[in-house]
C-alpha cells in the first residue's frame, strides 16, 4: 500500500467515526436510512401533523375497511393514529410497529388492551405471520425507504394482509410546487441529501404502481393538495408549523452531509418560507389503497 492509499484510507475511516458520532448525538439511527431524529421534539412534531392529516383529509383512512378483527400500523411514530383507530373500532385488536415503538411508561396517551406495540425494522421484514390482519396502514416512510426496497417491502405488507383485507399508504410529495428561488435551493438540498441514503422525494407518485404490481384489486388513489403558507388559511399555516418542525429537526444532518453552513441554512429556510407566501406553494399528499383477493 503506497502512501496515498494509507492516506485515503485514513481520511474515510475518520470520516466514518466522524459520520458515526453525528448520528449518535443527534439521535439518528445508523441502522435505518431515516433521515429524522427520533427526541421529543420530532415526537411532538408527528402528533401535530397527525391532527393536520386527520383534518385535512377528514379522516383517520379512506380505505372502505368494515368491522376489522385486526389492524397493523406500520411505522406507527407516536401511536397516536393506532389509539384514535382502536377507537374507532374496539373490537379489533391493535398492533404497531417501529424501530422505537411508545413506550407504556413514557407516553401520555392512554392506550387500552387492544393496543400492541412490536419494535422492529421494516427493511428486515415483518415479525407476523401470513395473513394476519384485516387492514394495514403505513404513512410516510418517504424518508425512511430506499427506494429499490418499496416493491419488496410492499409486498410484505400484502403477506401479512388477510383475504379481502385492506391496505393502506399515506405519503406526500416533497419535490412540492410552485417554487421560486429559495424553494428551489431547499428542494436541491433535500433531494441531494436523500439520494445520498437512496430515497426519492417523489416515491408517493410511484405507490399506485406499487400496490398493482404487488398484486392488489380495487385500486384507488386520492391526490389532495395541501397548502403551504398564510395564504392557504387554517391548512396552510398547520403546514408550516409542521415543516418548520421537521425542517429544524432534519437541519444536522443537511448541513453536515451537503457541508452547509448553518447561517446559510437558516437564511435560506426563512427565505422560502416568505417566498411561500408570493408564489402560492402547495404540497401534494398520495393516498392510495387496495385490496387483498
Amino acid at each position: 500500500m503506497n502512501f496515498f492509499s494509507r492516506f485515503f484510507a485514513r481520511t474515510e475511516k475518520k470520516q466514518a467515526l466522524r459520520t458515526e458520532k453525528f448520528l449518535q448525538r443527534h439521535n439518528f439511527s445508523p441502522d435505518a436510512p431515516y433521515m429524522l431524529p427520533k427526541h421529543l421534539q420530532e415526537i411532538n412534531r408527528l402528533d401535530f401533523q397527525h391532527y393536520l392529516l386527520r383534518y385535512a383529509f377528514q379522516g383517520l383512512y379512506l380505505a372502505p375497511v368494515q368491522q376489522p378483527l385486526s389492524i397493523l400500523d406500520v411505522a406507527c411514530g407516536t401511536g397516536r393514529w393506532l389509539f384514535e383507530t382502536a377507537q374507532e373500532h374496539p373490537q379489533a385488536q391493535c398492533y404497531g410497529i417501529d424501530l422505537t415503538p411508545p413506550a407504556p411508561q413514557t407516553t401520555t396517551i392512554p392506550f387500552t388492551s387492544q393496543c400492541h406495540f412490536v419494535q422492529g425494522n421494516i427493511l428486515e421484514g415483518l415479525p407476523f405471520p401470513d395473513e394476519s390482519f384485516d387492514f394495514v396502514h403505513q404513512r410516510f416512510l418517504i424518508l425512511a425507504l430506499p427506494l429499490h426496497t418499496w416493491p419488496d417491502e410492499v409486498k410484505e405488507l400484502v403477506r401479512v394482509t388477510r383475504r379481502g383485507g385492506w391496505i393502506e399508504l399515506v405519503e406526500v410529495d416533497l419535490s412540492f410546487n410552485n417554487k421560486g428561488p429559495a424553494g428551489t435551493r431547499v428542494y436541491n438540498w433535500f433531494k441531494a441529501a436523500s439520494e445520498k441514503r437512496g430515497i426519492d422525494l417523489s416515491v408517493g407518485r410511484r405507490t399506485k404502481g406499487f400496490l398493482l404490481d404487488a398484486g392488489l384489486q380495487n385500486v384507488n388513489e386520492q391526490i389532495q393538495t395541501l397548502p403551504f403558507g398564510n395564504w392557504g388559511g387554517r391548512m396552510g399555516s398547520m403546514l408550516v408549523t409542521d415543516l418548520s418542525s421537521a425542517i429544524s429537526s432534519i437541519k444536522p444532518l443537511i448541513t453536515t452531509t451537503l457541508n452547509i453552513s448553518s447561517r446559510e441554512y437558516d437564511e435560506t429556510i426563512a427565505l422560502w418560507i416568505q417566498e411561500a407566501e408570493k408564489y402560492y406553494c402547495t404540497y401534494d399528499f398520495n393516498i392510495v389503497y387496495g385490496q387483498r383477493l
